[in-house]
C-alpha cells in the first residue's frame, strides 16, 4: 500500500472542508497517478485534531475526505474505486497538546491498495 499524507493546513482553511486552490495542482498530480495505476482501490481518510466536540470533528473529517474524493472524481478517477471515510480525532499522529501536534493531526490521507488477482 502507498499512503500520501496531505497536511490540513495546506489542503483546507481552518474549520472548512473547501479545498484551497493552491492544492489543486497536487491533487491533479495525484489524479494522474491514480488513473495510471487503475488496478487499485483508493481510500481517502479525513482526520482532525481534538479541538471541538468529537461529533463535530467526525463530521468535519467526513466532509474533508468527501471534498478530496469529489475532486479526484472530477479528474477522472472512478467513484467505484474510491472509499471515503472520516476518522475524526480517533487516529492522531502527534500529541494534541501543542499547536504543532494539532496541525499534524489535521490531514487527509490517500491510500492506494493494489487489487489482487486470484
Amino acid at each position: 500500500n502507498i499512503t500520501l499524507n496531505m497536511p490540513g493546513n495546506v489542503t483546507f482553511a481552518t474549520d472548512s472542508a473547501d479545498l484551497r486552490s493552491g492544492f489543486f495542482e497536487v491533487l491533479n498530480s495525484v489524479g494522474k497517478v491514480l488513473k495510471e495505476f487503475d488496478q487499485t482501490v483508493v481510500e481517502v481518510a479525513g482526520h482532525t485534531d481534538s479541538t471541538g466536540s468529537e461529533s463535530y470533528n467526525q463530521g468535519l473529517s467526513e466532509r474533508r475526505a468527501g471534498s478530496v474524493s469529489e475532486y479526484l472524481q472530477a479528474k477522472g478517477v472512478s467513484d467505484q474505486r474510491l472509499i471515503t471515510v472520516g476518522m475524526g480525532e480517533l487516529r492522531p499522529v502527534a500529541e494534541n497538546q501543542t499547536a504543532e501536534g494539532r496541525q499534524a493531526n489535521r490531514r487527509v490521507e490517500i491510500t492506494m491498495v493494489p487489487l489482487t488477482m486470484g
